[in-house]
């Protein structure tokens, strides 16, 4: 699918178009959303430009990211989508500024995308030039990894109030839903650390000094831009570690939970072990046994004896502090 968006009257017109049509010489941001090859060719010859393939923007290669050819320059970052769902994703997206004119090559439709095309089509929100509307794209896709780094971050805090301040015992906390959480957590971070760091890099490319290309007001816009991915990078990066250490003293509670409960077992097996020491001496059917054996008392003694026995135990491990 091709979407071009046209200045017109103070916004920004989008227009669907077909194969084999013309791209509208006033379209500032031209969008391939899965272009088919016959579309691909279409826009490749309407423009002089050769787009990568699928594969060639999967590479990680930074020669094969960040180049320019033809006059045209060829950006290629990865974009962090599904972040709301079970499993998110991390697709390669190519930003080729050509002239001022910004066309964008995805196989994914992230939601910055999809936000930002809504903002452009309001009134007073239109795009002068692909400069300004690649910064807008940035810049929303920024705002959305700081969006969801903020969902970790809470996510990350209801967990560790979870695992931290409950006065009762470990027995009611659902630690397999909690490593779920803690993993899920893990992912989106790692997933939107890379991301910035391909967005940094692509920035630090777009405004390196002596290329005719950054105009004062794209180098202002480029220079806030780094410094934003740079915090939001650093915020990551503390944010795996919290989730390393949660992990870990999650991983430490549910040891101390089953080391709880074999220890339950072990005492249990130790207070029961006496009386049925005394029932199998007694049970046994030798025909020369003691004289309690024969005696009217003898019956109910050994079951004094027997729970004598057993009680003895448990209030000497109560007194340790052992149960």
């Amino acid at each position: 699918m091709i979407t071009a968006f046209v200045n017109s009257m103070g916004t920004m017109r989008r227009v669907s178009l077909e194969e084999g049509q013309e791209v509208p010489f006033a379209a500032t941001w031209i969008d391939l959303m899965s272009p088919t090859p016959a579309e691909t060719k279409t826009i490749e010859a309407s423009l002089g430009l050769e787009f990568p393939t699928k594969e060639e923007m999967s590479e990680i290669e930074v020669s094969s990211r960040l180049y320019q050819e033809g006059g045209a320059f060829f950006l290629t970052a990865t974009v962090l989508t599904k972040a709301d769902s079970v499993i998110p994703e991390s697709h390669p997206v190519t930003f080729i500024l050509s002239g001022h004119r910004l066309i964008t090559l995805r196989h994914a439709d992230p939601l910055p995308f999809r936000s930002f095309a809504s903002q452009v089509e309001r009134p007073g929100h239109a795009c002068p030039s692909g400069e300004a509307a690649l910064m807008g794209l940035f810049d929303a896709i920024i705002d959305r990894i700081a969006d969801i780094l903020e969902h970790v971050q809470a996510d990350m805090d209801s967990l560790s109030n979870e695992t931290f301040t409950r006065r009762k015992r470990l027995a009611g906390l659902d630690f397999e839903a909690m490593l779920q959480r803690i993993g899920r957590c893990q992912t989106l971070t790692s997933k939107a650390r890379d991301s910035l760091v391909s967005i940094g890099r692509l920035l630090t490319f777009l405004g390196r000094p002596g290329d005719a290309k950054t105009d004062k007001a794209l180098g202002r816009n480029v220079k806030t831009l780094i410094r934003d991915v740079t915090s939001l990078s650093d915020h990551a990066t503390f944010l795996l570690s919290n989730i390393n250490f949660l992990l870990d003293a999650t991983l430490g509670m549910l040891n101390i939970e089953q080391n709880g409960i074999i220890k339950i077992f072990s005492v249990a097996a130790v207070v029961f072990l006496p009386p049925t020491l005394i029932a199998s001496i007694y049970g046994m059917n030798f025909e020369h046994m003691p004289v309690e054996i024969h005696s009217t008392y003898g019956y109910p003694i050994a079951l004094v004896v027997m729970l004598l026995s057993a009680v003895l135990p448990y209030f000497f491990f109560k007194r340790k502090g052992w149960l």
